[in-house]
């Protein structure tokens, strides 16, 4: 499947098949490719929290507004923002001059520089982890799509409950849920909503 095709071919479908399953080991090897999406410095700033069980389904879909497809869904992926990304500056280095991307005497300064650009700046960090979870998320629903699987991206969460639910730190915030699963063939899609042309929404150099 091109890109182009997967596109247009993309929809968030209203309710899963809650018969089919996914196992484990395929949504890992689904999440390990979104991992290869972009974020700032390469910092990763991506947890997750993955309700695969019939159970943990149902205690997301306490904290989902009772969505159905909550339940339905072979698995749903909470994106968490790990507010302490930068942390990850060490590690991400080391391994990176152990593979020739960074030379090993700029890495001290690489990495004083990741941690430098978050470490005390708050709102800073969440911005980050808004942009890179969504990011991820995107790249997650066109690798399931590829693999034959269908998802919905999911803001209808209450965050605050979603995280005393299930033990999440306060470094930790939610971004996005991804539903994961087969559509139910018994629930028709709607046609796509109207898109506004980019041309009414462009700004050319300035606004």
């Amino acid at each position: 499947m091109d890109v182009s095709s997967a596109i247009h071919a993309r929809r968030a479908v209203p309710s899963f098949d809650s018969s089919v399953e996914i196992s484990l080991e395929e949504l890992v090897a689904l999440m390990n490719e979104a991992n290869l999406a972009p974020s700032a410095m390469n910092l990763q700033p991506w947890e997750f929290l993955v309700c695969h069980t019939i159970e943990d389904k149902k205690r997301l879909q306490a904290v989902s507004y009772q969505q159905a497809k909550v339940a339905e869904a072979s698995a749903v992926v909470v994106v968490l923002g790990n507010l302490q990304h930068h942390h990850h500056a060490l590690r991400i280095a080391d391994e990176n001059v152990k593979t020739g991307v960074l030379p090993e005497d700029r890495r001290d300064a690489w990495v004083a520089g990741a941690v430098g650009a978050y470490e005390g700046l708050s709102q800073k960090q969440r911005d980050e982890v808004l942009r890179g979870g969504s990011l991820w998320a995107m790249t997650f629903m066109y690798k399931a799509l590829e693999c034959g699987w269908d998802t919905a991206p999911m803001g209808g969460f209450e965050a605050d409950n979603l995280v005393k639910e299930f033990g999440v730190p306060d470094t930790h915030v939610p971004v996005i849920m991804v539903a994961i699963g087969k559509r139910n063939p018994d629930v028709e899609i709607r046609p796509r909503s109207y898109r506004i042309p980019v041309s009414d929404l462009i700004h050319l150099g300035n606004f």
